[in-house]
C-alpha cells in the first residue's frame, strides 16, 4: 500500500512539473505594445523584422523572442527532458500607431540546440512583399517558410526544404505551394547536370501560424514533413 502511495505521489509530481514546465513558462504576449515587450525583463528580442503585413500602409512587427533564462522542457514525446532556452514568435499589427500583438505560437520555432550538427541554431526572419518569411540555414540543407496575412491570421502560402548528402553529393530539393496544392521535387547530384523533376499533388489545408506545433511534425505528403 506504501509503495502505491509513493509511486501516485511521484506520477503526481512529474505530471505537475512538466506542466508547469511546459505551460506556465510562456507568458501571455497578445495585446502587448512593442515598448511593453522590449523592456520584458525575462525574454529578449532574438529576431526582429517590419514591414506592412496587411496592406494598410502601416508599419507592422514580427519578434522571435526567446527567454533569458534555460528551463528543463521536453519538446516531444519521444526525447529526452532537456535544458533548453524556450523561443516564442509573436506578430504585431498597428493599430493606427499602436502595435499590438495579435498571434503568438510557442512551439513552432526551433530551440538553439536543434540544428543537427551545428552548435546552435538561430533562424532568420523578414517581412518582404507583405510576406513573413522564417528561413533555417543548417550545415548541409535550409528550410523556410511563407505567411500571408488572411482573415487576422499568418497562413502558409509556400515552403521550401533544400538538403546535400555529404558522402554521395546527392540533393533533394522541395517547394510546396499551397495555393496550387504541389511539391515540385527535384534530386540529382551536385556533379551532375541531370536533375529528376516529380509533382506530387496534396490536399491538405494549409495551416495558420498559431496552429503550427513543432517544426517537421506536419506530413504533407509520404515522407514529406514541415
Amino acid at each position: 500500500m506504501e509503495q502505491r502511495i509513493l509511486t501516485l505521489l511521484f506520477l503526481c509530481f512529474c505530471i505537475l512539473g512538466n506542466s508547469q514546465n511546459n505551460e506556465s513558462i510562456y507568458p501571455n504576449f497578445i495585446g502587448q505594445n512593442l515598448n511593453t515587450i522590449e523592456n520584458n525583463s525575462d525574454w529578449r528580442i532574438l529576431q526582429k523584422s517590419s514591414g506592412d503585413l496587411n496592406k494598410d500602409d502601416l508599419t507592422d512587427f514580427a519578434l522571435i523572442l526567446e527567454s533569458k533564462d534555460s528551463i528543463l522542457e521536453k519538446r516531444r514525446s519521444d526525447c529526452k527532458l532537456l535544458k533548453n532556452k524556450p523561443r516564442i514568435i509573436i506578430v504585431m499589427l498597428n493599430k493606427n500607431g499602436y502595435e499590438e500583438t495579435i498571434i503568438q505560437n510557442n512551439k513552432f520555432i526551433a530551440l538553439g540546440d536543434e540544428g543537427g550538427m551545428l552548435p546552435y541554431l538561430e533562424p532568420e526572419l523578414s517581412i518582404e512583399n507583405g510576406l513573413l518569411i522564417i528561413y533555417y540555414q543548417f550545415a548541409r540543407s535550409n528550410q523556410s517558410y511563407t505567411f500571408e496575412f488572411n482573415n487576422n491570421q499568418m497562413v502558409i502560402i509556400k515552403a521550401e526544404s533544400n538538403g546535400v548528402e555529404s558522402a554521395t553529393g546527392n540533393f533533394e530539393n522541395d517547394k510546396y505551394d499551397f495555393k496550387k496544392g504541389e511539391i515540385i521535387s527535384e534530386t540529382g547530384n551536385i556533379l551532375e547536370e541531370k536533375v529528376s523533376t516529380e509533382i506530387i499533388k496534396f490536399s491538405i489545408k494549409p495551416k495558420t501560424l498559431s496552429e503550427f506545433g513543432e517544426m517537421s511534425e506536419w506530413e504533407i505528403a509520404e515522407n514529406k514533413y514541415l
